[in-house]
């Protein structure tokens, strides 16, 4: 898949269509029939929701799927292509699935959403997912609306059918046109010019009919025992803007009717029998949802999950359009990302090597290696060639939390993560643009979130956490409340106080423990505070201790950053508590607002990802 990024851009004068204002991925390529094949051999051993048709073997203009065997015992086997002319298509499998409705696509979308799964036809394989495939809409030919939360994972479906505009943004925009301010082309290929239709390697082909000729075959008439499919990507360069192929020709591609509930739904760009002027952008066609045909196939879209490559492990948090809980916190009406864990001393000396040699921005404090509590970076070299490295404290620090940073040191991190974790000085391409237009500032009023960091011309891939994304990732449940979703006190699945002993238990944190009358400190297990011991556990110590949605240590350890509501303002929020703050601090009901260049031993960073 490729990420279609510049969110919010305008909708193509000529038709309306293509506006999308989220970064979505959208597959590189059609799905391919030996991608079916492992569908139907996944679900369809008996097949009563005819995922198969018989035209997929005996239809040889786009032969590829044989069954055999009798109901309950089904096979299905990749086969064809038949004919002479196979120059394009030289593996057979690697060619689209044909005859498939929408309902198939949606059944597959459902498929791949649940993890690909084996078993009968049901609501954890293929009958609900990213859509509800039952019911009397459903029987009576009406497509439907995707699930906003996929039943089978409690979260947003990672897989679905494209809507209409994400397609045709994904098919004929160009962030790059009009000196960068983006504009549309009137076919998939980054093309005003109708696409030649000979099979080949060169620019701006498809597979379609041009002056009469079949594009494998450069003949006026059809020959029955021959296949007129290419393989996905074949014309390697006639790319779309994003990086996607064959959005014109070959197959004509299902899409989703904004969501609405319809016997219809549009299909584009035209296929192997379609004329130059079916490849338009102002050319969309209406299909009945159960149709299947010779010239149909379909691509997937999803979510945006952060590369795993990007060194920070997130979680995802769904249910959006939760409730608030009684604090006034915690709705959140999107599906959004968050890390798993704090950002480590480890991470932080990555960031500090990658743009820190010379330090004009104060990244570094040289508290973060005297005060012994918390301390854990060290700073070698003199300023233009800096160098810096974890510290033993009580052993090796690297994977605990940091500790000494400002907000203005959290935003330029979350910057430098939104840029790609680039090498180079403190500049508008590494820390002070990207997810915060920083611009040099380390003090005064805190900077709101960009829409889209201009580097990338893509929304920000990581920032920091508004106060109602933390707050709803550390409290809440869908599952509470008979169902209906509700909060917790603690950040560990829990209105009971936590302990506070390092270990694999389901309720424990980093603090004070001032309820059981102990007020041992959680490291040392002593009521004495030590001046040179550290107080700190690496991330996620507390194994079996994590919220709802995954994460661990949003209580104790040490506050954390929020953007509170993401407006421009003199403060910003911390919460969490910390390991030298009572249970107390580590409720719901606790927060605190500082100015953003506070810097203490009791504050660090957890950043999150896109909302969708």
């Amino acid at each position: 898949m490729v990420t279609v990024g510049d969110a919010g851009n305008a909708a193509d004068p000529p038709t309306g269509r293509g506006r999308v204002d989220y970064a979505y991925r959208i597959a590189t390529l059609d799905v391919t029939i030996a991608e079916y094949v492992a569908f139907l051999n996944a679900v369809a051993k008996r097949d009563p929701h005819r995922l198969y048709n018989e035209r997929m073997a005996t239809d040889l203009l786009v032969a590829g799927i044989r069954r055999s065997g009798k109901p309950g015992r089904y096979i299905y086997d990749v086969i064809g292509p038949s004919g002479p002319a196979q120059s394009a298509a030289a593996t057979p499998g690697n060619r689209p699935v044909t005859y498939v409705s929408w309902y198939d696509a949606a059944r597959f979308a459902n498929w791949m959403a649940n993890g690909q799964p084996e078993g009968r036809q049901n609501k954890r394989t293929t009958e609900d997912g990213a859509y509800k495939l039952r019911g009397r809409r459903v029987k009576r030919g009406m497509a439907v609306a995707r699930n906003a939360i996929n039943p089978n994972t409690g979260e947003a479906p990672a897989y679905y059918v494209p809507s209409e505009d994400e397609w045709y943004k994904a098919a004929y925009y160009d962030p790059g046109l009009g000196d960068g301010a983006g504009g549309y082309t009137l076919y998939a290929t980054q093309s005003d010019t109708a696409p030649g239709n000979v099979a080949g390697g060169g620019p701006n082909l498809a597979n379609y009919t041009a002056r009469g000729l079949f594009a494998l075959t450069q003949v006026l008439s059809l020959d029955l025992n021959q296949s007129y499919l290419t393989d996905v990507g074949a014309f390697r360069r006639s790319v779309g803007p994003h990086g996607t192929f064959d959005q014109n020709g070959g197959v004509w591609e299902w899409t989703d009717m904004d969501g609405s509930r319809s016997p219809i739904r549009i299909i584009r760009g035209g296929g192997w029998t379609s004329f130059y002027t079916y490849l338009q952008s102002t050319y969309r066609l209406g299909n009945v949802a159960q149709t299947a045909s010779s010239n149909a196939g379909f691509r997937l879209a999803s979510s945006v999950p952060p590369s795993p490559s990007d060194g920070y492990a997130l979680v995802e948090v769904g249910h959006p359009g939760n409730r608030e809980d009684r604090t006034g916190f915690g709705r959140v009406d999107q599906t959004f990302w968050i890390g798993t864990y704090e950002v480590t001393i480890g991470q932080y000396v990555e960031f500090l090597n990658a743009v820190a040699a010379a330090d004009p921005y104060g990244l570094y404090d040289q508290q973060m290696a005297l005060v012994a509590n918390s301390a854990g970076i060290q700073r070698s070299g003199a300023s233009g060639a800096y160098v810096y490295a974890p510290i033993d404290n009580f052993g090796d620090s690297s994977a605990r939390p940091i500790t000494y940073v400002s907000w203005f040191d959290a935003a330029r991190f979350a910057n430098w993560m939104a840029n790609g974790r680039p090498r180079g000085s403190q500049s508008g391409v590494t820390t002070e643009d990207g997810a915060y237009a920083l611009d040099g500032a380390t003090t005064g009023e805190a900077i709101p979130l960009r829409s889209i960091n201009p580097n990338t011309g893509a929304a920000p891939t990581f920032s920091i956490p508004t106060e109602d994304q933390w707050y709803k990732a550390a409290y809440f449940s869908p599952r509470l409340r008979c169902g209906r979703g509700g909060y917790y006190l603690y950040a560990t699945r829990s209105n009971e106080v936590p302990g506070n002993q390092i270990g694999d238990g389901t309720n424990d944190a980093n603090y004070i423990d001032d309820y059981s009358g102990t007020f041992f400190y959680s490291v040392t297990q002593s009521r004495q505070i030590d001046p040179g011991q550290n107080y700190l556990f690496d991330v996620g110590s507390f194994t079996g201790t994590r919220s709802h949605y995954g994460l661990f240590d949003q209580a104790g350890a040490v506050y954390q950053w929020n953007d509170l509501d993401g407006a421009t303002g003199p403060s910003r929020g911390i919460r969490g508590g910390f390991w030298f703050a009572g249970s107390i601090s580590i409720q719901s009901l606790n927060f605190a607002q500082v100015a953003p260049d506070r810097e203490e031993n009791d504050t660090g960073i957890r950043l999150a990802g896109p909302a969708s």
